[in-house]
């Protein structure tokens, strides 16, 4: 059955908010960064994954480019010093070699009279005279005959090392070397030692004795060679390669001074240079966690300036659009007044000031008499005109503080603010005679216009937003009934004798309909979008009258609440929902349904025994069954709603959260629901296609139901583009006059229908 009831005031928790403030909060205008998920451009995401505006620890780019600069400089440095000692060391033996060949050249000439005169003051003037060069470690001069030394000299740092003598090998490499003027190079002294050692042969050049008249000039053997000795020097580099590093470290030293003083006023350098993008951290941090009432200065390098004015044409673009959201989310597009749902808030609002304050207000319902027929007639365009101008009429008729909205189609309210009975009166009383003096005039014809008002004064706690509303609707349709263009002041005690009048009434059509079987069931598609085939409806209640007249629930159902015969009317529509799926199992049919309980099947004391019984009694599959309660009765009897839930679960049976996204229910209290399903409610919908609020709430919605793991059912599809909206959001479940009308009987080729229509659609992603 569609049991809906009144709207629940409760408190958003954190949980939930990410869902429902987003559309009570962005329609109210009570916070400055909502943003619309379909239409947000994303400047703050894309600023959060910049390391600059990350949560993440930052670093100063001033001081990033100054340590690239002198971890660079660094390497360059270290490449520089390595190639200078290579390259250095390579001069330094190259010179050693040409300082080897010229020694031994001269050693060779000074040393020859030894072997000759084998005076020991002979090789004293010679160790004399290299003694004065320090690059020379030791000199040998060598017998050739019994390859013994004959004179040496030993530097007092080659002393302390142990330098052998030429081995045999080195010394029959210098016997084929007679004829080279370059030394032989060995390498015989220990690892201590930085010598560059060379040995060369001695050698006496003679000419054959014959006469001089036989003497031939081209004669090859004409001179002869004879190796008397060899010579062995070693020098001695490492004091310039001492030299060269200590310059090195020097130059370092400089070096990393000169480093340190360009570091010094790099920084300074391009810390000035680069102030106007530093600058612009503070505002876009501030951008980045959505706040967009910021400015950047536009300063410095054309770069910078280009980035500058690039962000605030961006700033001023969210700007425009957290304004043009805010307005079509708060006021009528159409006459500029206030929204439904904003004048919702402000009604909650004036009546908590009224009781918190001790003062009292009115609201009036204003609903036009002769709007229908001009819209028929005229047209809508013309219908928007005249719209327009009885809003002009009513905003002149109203003091500053007043509120004032355009409720509906033809329908406004307000709010009157801190007045009496009587000034009320006389407001409704100005309004209608405004409205008696109006005249319409549209293609030369003209019309007169005319309303009826139900007033009601609200002045203490005894009535909540809600039925103050219903109250002055309630009179303004008293003021219809009695011959319209009046308005009539609610009264309390007439309107409860009315309803005491009016249960009487339904009380004994209740009780006959339950004996008498003049309910029934009307059956509605529901569709899955993941491919799913099986047949699925939800239950419907009607009541049938004597002239075939089918009454819908909203007329009897309040009265059977009063009344508390409400579950007698649960107990009736779940045995003839599973006596249905009975019968269709029989006939080979495989339905699932869906089966509306009222807030008071709670408080039944035998539910879980009766829906046993009945399971037992037709023989249904208990996971065919899908029972439906809306979100503010669970909530409202949540203690005893999730243990009875749990129990039916327990069966096999499955359940639904009807109405989501209405009651302002609490997000732990939804976790503690053990729910299959959540059907949002069909307000949020209907307009779905046009209001890209309606569209953040649905996404937002099927987004914590995926996180639950639980199916999302949207009802009130009435067209195509809501269809693939929802599709495109990931919802489960439709239903809706586009894919099928409730009906009495439960047709395959009904479904199979609704199904094409989903193909359809599928198709055109």
């Amino acid at each position: 059955m569609e049991n809906k009831t009144s709207q629940d005031e409760e408190t958003l928790d954190k949980g939930w908010k990410s869902a429902q403030s987003l559309r009570s909060d962005l329609k109210s205008g009570v916070r400055d960064d909502v943003k619309v998920q379909d239409s947000d451009l994303g400047v703050g995401n894309l600023l959060r994954r910049i390391p600059l505006f990350s949560r993440r620890k930052s670093r100063s780019l001033v001081n990033r480019i100054i340590w690239l600069l002198l971890i660079w400089s660094v390497v360059v440095y270290i490449l520089g010093v390595a190639g200078l000692w290579w390259s250095s060391s390579k001069v330094i033996e190259d010179n050693f070699s040409q300082q080897a060949a010229d020694w031994v050249g001269k050693l060779d000439e000074m040393g020859t009279p030894l072997y000759a005169a084998n005076d020991e003051f002979l090789f004293q003037s010679i160790e004399d005279q290299v003694r004065r060069f320090p690059e020379i470690a030791y000199l040998r001069y060598y017998e050739a005959e019994k390859n013994t030394v004959i004179a040496q000299y030993v530097s007092i740092k080659a002393a302390e090392h142990k330098i052998p003598r030429l081995t045999p090998v080195i010394i029959e490499k210098l016997r084929l070397n007679i004829d080279s003027e370059e030394p032989v190079s060995i390498h015989t002294a220990e690892d201590g030692l930085s010598l560059f050692q060379v040995a060369a042969p001695i050698v006496t050049r003679s000419i054959r004795s014959d006469s001089m008249l036989d003497f031939d000039l081209d004669e090859s053997t004409a001179e002869t060679y004879k190796i008397i000795g060899y010579l062995e020097l070693g020098l001695d580099f490492s004091h310039y390669n001492e030299k060269l590093i200590e310059n090195i470290v020097i130059g370092s030293v400089g070096v990393a001074i000169l480093f340190f003083i360009a570091a010094i006023f790099g920084r300074i350098l391009i810390k000035r240079s680069l102030r106007p993008l530093t600058n612009m951290r503070k505002p876009l941090e501030q951008l980045a966690r959505g706040k967009i009432d910021v400015h950047v200065k536009s300063e410095g390098d054309e770069e910078i300036v280009a980035i500058a004015n690039a962000l605030n044409t961006t700033i001023k673009a969210l700007k425009s659009r957290d304004e043009e959201l805010l307005r079509l989310a708060n006021y009528d597009a159409l006459t500029g007044l206030l929204n439904k749902h904003n004048f919702n808030i402000q009604l909650k609002q004036e009546v908590q000031r009224v009781i918190s304050e001790n003062d009292s207000s009115a609201l009036l319902f204003i609903d036009l008499d002769q709007f229908k027929h001009v819209n028929d007639n005229l047209g809508h365009a013309a219908g928007d005109r005249l719209l327009k101008q009885v809003a002009d009429l009513l905003k002149n008729r109203i003091r500053t503080d007043d509120v004032i909205s355009r409720f509906g189609g033809d329908e406004f309210t307000i709010i009157a603010k801190s007045i009496k009975e009587q000034d009320a009166r006389i407001i409704a009383a100005s309004i209608l005679k405004a409205m008696q003096q109006f005249v319409f005039v549209e293609n030369g014809q003209a019309f007169n216009i005319y309303c009826s008002i139900g007033v009601v004064l609200f002045e203490s706690d005894d009535f909540n937003a809600e039925e103050v509303f219903s109250q002055a609707d309630m009179s303004c349709f008293h003021a219809k009934s009695e011959g319209r263009n009046r308005y009539h002041m609610f009264d309390l005690t007439e309107q409860e004798e009315l309803r005491k009048s009016a249960d009487i009434s339904w009380s004994k059509r209740i009780s006959d309909a339950i004996q008498n079987d003049y309910f029934t069931l009307f059956y509605q598609p529901v569709v899955s979008l993941k491919g799913d085939k099986s047949e699925h409806y939800e239950v419907l209640l009607r009541m049938v009258m004597e002239d075939d007249e089918i009454i819908h629930p909203n007329a009897f159902l309040p009265a059977a609440e009063r009344l508390g015969v409400a579950i007698d009317i649960d107990y009736w529509v779940v045995r003839n929902a599973l006596r249905k799926i009975s019968e269709l199992k029989a006939d080979g049919r495989d339905v699932y349904l869906s089966i509306n309980l009222s807030g008071r099947i709670f408080e039944a004391t035998n539910l879980i025994e009766k829906i046993k019984r009945y399971i037992s009694q037709y023989n249904v599959e208990t996971d065919h069954i899908i029972f439906e309660i809306t979100e503010q009765t669970a909530v409202r009897h949540i203690e005893k709603a999730s243990e009875t839930i749990n129990k039916l679960v327990a069966l096999g049976c499955r359940f639904a959260l009807d109405d989501f996204g209405v009651g302002f229910s609490s997000f732990n209290y939804l976790k503690r629901l053990p729910v299959d399903i959540l059907k949002i409610d069909g307000d949020f919908i209907s307009d779905m296609v046009k209001d890209p609020v309606d569209q953040a709430m649905v996404k937002s919605m099927i987004q914590i139901a995926k996180t639950l793991n639980k199916k999302i059912t949207a009802e009130y599809v009435q067209d195509a583009a809501t269809l693939e909206m929802l599709k495109q959001f990931g919802a489960d479940y439709v239903q809706g006059f586009y894919l099928g009308k409730p009906s009495r009987n439960i047709s395959r080729q009904v479904y199979d229908e609704a199904l094409k229509h989903i193909d359809t659609n599928i198709l055109t992603f």
